[in-house]
């Protein structure tokens, strides 16, 4: 049976491991929108990582899948890529170029006709597989910059579908988004849907702007602001189960029961994981009586390994690691614990609860879902947040410490205040953190999106 709802994504929720064993992706637009899926009995559309040439259809709770219990109300559609395909869609047209020029490094954008043509190719292919997937007059919402021409496919193939999109990045500039040749062509294709959204006003300001400016005809699109959230009674009801304060507890001893620091991120250039390692040994450097005192976990995901400018950043964070820990380290004390891997549910849910500060600093980031869950976890009502200025969450989240990552000073000071405030200021801040995002949760954002779609109220009657 063809789906009244369609998610469509770059990446689906599972993938298989080598061992041919599925496993749930991590991700923060996958922990936000799977409830939705699932509620709706929807079909998730996306790509599985393997190198195929072929069509794949499964039942999501038919996957033997090693992580979690599957839920067994919607259905996922595997778009095949070769490896070929992918390293020049994904690797080089969107990593290269859109996730670099969105997130204004432009010295890092690469213009290439060629991965532009894989670009296209690849969203006419996910058009043709929705085309084939979607009921009659179906609900179809497109996620991210991967699939920003799938619009333009469809349109011309289901023309009777009612498109979305939503864009999880920063929208730039136009002064930016002018360096992009083919900038007119995807404004277009966007503008075929019957909304567009953003996380944050000067997203939407911009995209504007450029559809102005380029003079691209807009249409019927309505274009609006949301920014995502998370679902906060599931963090919230983890952090008091007995298997998630036993790991708590437990990674708080192997840490030294001392306090915790915790930061979380992809391995990317725009996430400010040097910029903050920087910090760490400038504040060690200048107060020595903190020595033994705190240690910082980073917990790094691996993420486009295939990327020369990824490659050379992680070998730049473990080089600055191994010097700051080589400086500082005692014989029973090390600042830094840098874990590159990625961690179940129930343990990331524990390292959030026992972590006392959270560093959520990118250089330039669309939301970031990772302060949300780090106040979510934090049931005891204890823990401190510092987050970018940079970050679209800050909009959202008045009670943190906002730090500028560009400056290092700026950052060191962010990080010796967390470390000194007194109980009942953190307490006071986290009940705020907490009141204000479990308001404006998962739920409350499909509910705000969902307005838009032609099938509402019928599809995904949620909180």
């Amino acid at each position: 049976m063809n789906s009244e709802l369609i998610v469509v994504s770059n990446r689906l929720p599972y993938y298989q491991n080598k061992k041919k064993v599925w496993k749930r992706a991590a991700g923060g637009l996958i922990n936000a929108v799977e409830p939705i899926v699932i509620e709706s009995k929807g079909t998730w559309i996306g790509w599985d990582g393997n190198d195929s040439k072929q069509l794949t259809q499964y039942q999501v709770n038919q996957l033997s899948c090693e992580t979690r219990q599957l839920p067994d109300s919607y259905k996922i559609n595997c778009v095949p890529l070769t490896k070929e395909e992918a390293s020049i869609y994904y690797d080089h047209f969107c990593n290269e170029t859109l996730w670099a020029l969105f997130h204004y490094f432009f010295e890092k954008c690469s213009i290439n006709e060629e991965s532009w043509k894989m670009y296209k190719i690849i969203n006419e292919r996910f058009a043709e597989i929705i085309s084939q997937t979607a009921a009659k007059g179906a609900s179809v919402w497109i996620h991210d910059y991967h699939l920003m021409l799938v619009p333009r496919y469809l349109k011309l193939l289901r023309p009777e579908l009612d498109m979305h999109f939503f864009l999880h990045t920063p929208f730039p500039h136009i002064d930016i988004y002018s360096i992009l040749p083919w900038g007119r062509e995807i404004l277009h294709s966007l503008l075929q849907c019957s909304s567009v959204g953003f996380h944050h006003e000067s997203y939407l300001s911009n995209f504007r702007g450029a559809a102005k400016r380029l003079n691209v005809e807009t249409n019927d699109c309505q274009t609006f602001t949301n920014p995502i959230s998370i679902d906060f009674e599931l963090f919230d009801t983890a952090s008091r189960s007995h298997i998630v304060q036993t790991k708590q507890s437990a990674f708080k001893e192997s840490m030294g029961n001392i306090q915790i620091l915790l930061s979380i991120d992809r391995i990317d250039y725009s996430k400010g994981i040097k910029e903050r390692l920087l910090a760490i040994e400038s504040l060690l450097k200048s107060r020595p009586d903190l020595i033994e005192k705190f240690v910082y976990y980073q917990l790094t995901i691996p993420s486009r390994e295939n990327v020369g400018s990824y490659q050379e950043l992680k070998k730049e964070v473990d080089e600055l690691v191994g010097r700051i820990n080589g400086s500082y380290a005692t014989e029973k004390w090390a600042p830094i614990h840098y874990h590159y891997g990625t961690k179940s549910f129930e343990q990331l849910t524990a390292i959030y609860l026992a972590s006392d500060i959270c560093l959520v600093t990118p250089l330039r980031d669309g939301m970031n879902l990772v302060c949300k869950e780090f106040i979510a976890a934090h049931s005891d009502e204890k823990g401190v947040l510092i987050l970018s200025q940079f970050a679209g969450a800050i909009s959202e989240i008045n009670d943190c410490l906002a730090a500028n990552p560009y400056s290092i000073n700026n950052l060191k000071l962010a990080i010796e205040t967390a470390l000194e405030m007194p109980e009942p200021e953190r307490t006071d801040r986290m009940k705020n953190m907490r009141s204000s995002i479990s308001k404006h949760n998962i739920h409350h954002w499909w509910k705000i999106c969902r307005k838009y779609f032609k099938l509402y109220p019928r599809i995904g009657i949620l909180k």
